[in-house]
């Protein structure tokens, strides 16, 4: 059976001084720089990415996702560092590090091998030492390595893309808005509650079955939907959840460390690549679920409805198979497995995209979210209805800009009608108290400014309230065209998303449209917009 150790070793460990990293919250944390460097006895094809293993003194573990970069190319042989990735020498909730390991996992030929073997990266004491550390990478103190990764069959994914390019119907799609209401029967929560109890009734019916619940969300710091995970894993279903990693490390909650105690698989992925394009830090933005195989929710949420409740935010869930499946090859591939590629026509009335998803087009070259953006603002005949959290200008493969594209299809005749996250839309810090008539005095940022230069109607929404921070509930990533075409997702329009883990779903469908155009209504009635 092969093994990682048979194409790559790991050769050098680094770990640099503290430096002082800040939440979302104004909370502090002291964390260290690392690098892990190996030899690779094969082609630049083969890649290799990391599963960091942070032990600590109260008998938790932390395990994160790490990619690679090669350098020094051979046709035989090349060189790979990980990327930056962070540890955090002391956890309020589980103390001092006792011991950071790794194992590794190399992608050849659509599979992934997992190493044999957990080596040491850095022992108690080096990870307390403030100084820059160093260590040769060795076998000594070496464990066995338990973490397994899968992937899909692409023939079988290729499958699913056929059967719904035919059948839209069986997608049985409904669109999911928040409204502010977390307690209303149609809320997304109501949605992840009622399929957390349907596959432990699941679990109790046939013991037997494998059944199963798959995280994949920025950010679930959420008391309700970590005690019901909690309590599905407690009753046999095996819950899987992955997260970003400043989500479950730069943080004081007790939610991320409910589930470590529980011994729910928790895992944390580094988004940390370079680009001279990329505005702010990348993350692991992703925020779907998957229930036993057959149910999903996907959307522009969190979840977090403890804290952001009010927010106003859209999605949609499917009972399909076929559409699990898809969303399922990302997951396996967010965990370290290979993303399995199949082909997709861009013009079928549905399509399912991920930022590094290997959906092919028939030239050859994969569709992205920002490719079938581009595509659809260029395509608009009549209008172009947009509610976002965020813009910026975002680019296509041929540097073309979202921008531009949306000024283009107004000079062409097509209305176009932007919201926009009032508070995000202005340059200057944001999250700071200031007075109303402070915050409307505040620059629109660039993109925003050239939509409302090129006569386009910008709509900039605030709560109906005045609060010490100016606030929208703003939250969405949609856009609606031609009253019949929604993009929706966790894609916010800006270059970083290219570079982070995203996903975007393209619909052609009248029905499916209509509750998004009474969604854009509504919220012009329902808060202040100020254009």
């Amino acid at each position: 059976m092969p093994i990682a150790e048979h194409y790559a070793t790991p050769i050098h460990g680094h770990l640099g001084g503290y430096f002082q990293r800040v939440n979302d919250f104004n909370e502090k944390f002291n964390v260290r720089w690392g690098k892990i460097e190996f030899d690779v006895f094969y082609g630049v094809q083969a890649n290799v990415k990391v599963v960091l293993k942070v032990y600590r003194e109260h008998g938790s573990c932390e395990t994160y996702i790490v990619d690679t970069d090669a350098f020094d190319i051979r046709w035989d042989r090349h060189k790979r560092c990980t990327r930056d990735f962070y540890v955090l020498p002391f956890s309020n909730n589980f103390g001092k590090i006792s011991c950071i390991k790794f194992s590794y996992i190399i992608h050849l030929n659509e599979h992934s091998i997992a190493s044999q073997k957990d080596y040491i990266f850095m022992n108690s004491h080096q990870a307390e030492d403030g100084n820059p550390q160093y260590r040769r990478i060795s076998n000594e103190w070496s464990t066995f390595n338990e973490y397994r990764t899968y992937e899909l069959n692409a023939a079988e994914l290729q499958s699913d893309v056929d059967w719904y390019n035919h059948h839209f119907d069986s997608l049985n799609l409904t669109p999911k808005f928040t409204k502010g209401q977390q307690y209303h029967p149609y809320h997304p929560k109501r949605y992840l509650h009622d399929h957390i109890d349907k596959v432990i009734r699941s679990k109790w019916e046939n013991s037997e079955r494998l059944c199963t619940i798959k995280v994949s969300v920025d950010c679930i710091d959420d008391s309700d939907f970590i005690a019901h995970l909690i309590h599905a894993s407690h009753q046999g279903v095996l819950v899987q959840c992955i997260v970003d990693w400043r989500k479950m490390t730069l943080t004081n909650s007790h939610n991320y460390a409910r589930l470590k105690q529980a011994r729910v698989e928790l895992v944390g992925v580094f988004c940390t690549p370079r680009h001279h394009l990329i505005e702010v830090e990348p993350d692991m933005h992703t925020k779907f679920v998957i229930f036993n195989d057959e149910d999903c929710i996907l959307g522009s949420f969190n979840i977090t409805f403890d804290r952001w409740w009010a927010n106003w935010e859209s999605g949609m869930t499917f009972r399909s198979k076929g559409v699990c499946r898809l969303l399922d090859n990302i997951f396996q591939s967010q965990r370290g497995g290979v993303n399995q590629k199949y082909g997709i026509d861009p013009l079928s009335h549905f399509n399912l995209l991920y930022t590094f998803g290997r959906q092919m087009m028939l030239n050859g070259k994969p569709y992205r979210p920002h490719h079938a953006i581009l595509a659809e603002i260029h395509h608009a005949k009549h209008s172009i209805r947009l509610c976002l959290f965020l813009m910026g200008d975002l680019l296509g493969e041929h540097h073309e800009s979202v921008v531009e594209a949306l000024i283009q299809a107004k000079h062409r005749g097509v209305y176009v009608h932007v919201l926009f996250n009032g508070h995000l839309a202005r340059e200057g810090r944001i999250g700071v108290e200031r007075p109303m008539a402070d915050e409307l005095n505040r620059p629109l940022l660039p993109a925003v400014q050239r939509l409302k230069n090129a006569g386009i109607a910008v709509g900039l929404v605030y709560g109906q309230d005045d609060h010490p921070v100016p606030y929208s509930p703003i939250h969405s990533k949609y856009c609606i065209i031609d009253n019949a075409i929604i993009i929706e997702g966790s894609f916010n329009w800006y270059n970083t998303s290219v570079f982070s883990h995203d996903l975007v779903i393209v619909t052609h469908n009248y029905q499916v449209a209509q509750p998004y155009l009474y969604e854009f209504e509504q919220i012009q009635h329902s808060f202040r917009v100020y254009y």
